[in-house]
């Protein structure tokens, strides 16, 4: 298991607020091992659970930003004052080296993350989605849903989004290697019933234009 993860996971754990790991690292802990170097560390939680897990963090020491498009942040720096233009927000270290910030004005600020591996505990990400009536609601989606059951799993005391779900996510950038490999790595381990619920949630998206489609075909 990936070190950053280990500790990702104990400080979280037990603060009152559901979690579950996302991304490429969701895929290494269905898989059990890690398959490539990770950029960032990603955390799926539920939109109800923003404003908790936002002092939470800043309650730890954690500078908490909330991404307004265009490379523009906005840091929180009082609960009730939040543009909630996106359904994420970036927690950072002052140690943090690839996270590259420059202030414009009124607590707005330019960013640039670099891509390089992470190595210590000092940046996460969290991605906020919605429920309803014991399913997952996709965010990009909202008719796209999964059985919580199936959406989020659990592996020796590890919750991840399930990897039909990470993978649904990918889908949008294949221009990024990383996301072609995770589906590569995803698809070798994931159960008939998940493959068949990804390629039917691409066809929804994409109207049959994505290649993963063709590539679940059976």
């Amino acid at each position: 298991m990936n070190s950053l993860v280990l500790k990702c996971n104990e400080f979280l754990k037990n603060n009152g607020f559901n979690y579950a790991f996302c991304g490429g690292h969701a895929i290494d802990i269905a898989i059990g091992q890690c398959t490539r170097p990770h950029g960032d560390i990603d955390i799926s939680a539920f939109w109800e659970d923003r404003n908790l897990i936002i002092k939470f963090m800043q309650k730890k020491g954690w500078i908490v930003y909330e991404p307004l498009g265009e490379g523009k942040i906005h840091l929180i720096d009082d609960i009730n004052d939040q543009k909630l233009v996106k359904l994420n927000i970036f927690c950072v270290k002052d140690e943090c080296t690839f996270f590259h910030k420059e202030h414009i004005g009124n607590n707005i600020y330019k960013c640039d993350i670099d891509h390089i591996e992470q190595k210590n505990l000092d940046f996460m990400e969290f991605l906020f989605n919605k429920h309803f009536e014991g399913k997952f609601i996709y965010s990009r989606n909202n008719e796209i849903q999964r059985d919580m059951d199936k959406a989020i799993l659990f592996k020796n005391n590890f919750a991840y989004l399930s990897p039909e779900l990470v993978l649904l996510y990918k889908s949008k950038y294949l221009k990024r290697d990383e996301n072609r490999l995770d589906f590569e790595n995803a698809i070798e381990i994931i159960p008939n019933e998940s493959k068949e619920w990804l390629y039917n949630a691409l066809k929804i998206i994409y109207n049959n234009n994505h290649e993963w489609i063709q590539l679940l075909e059976i």
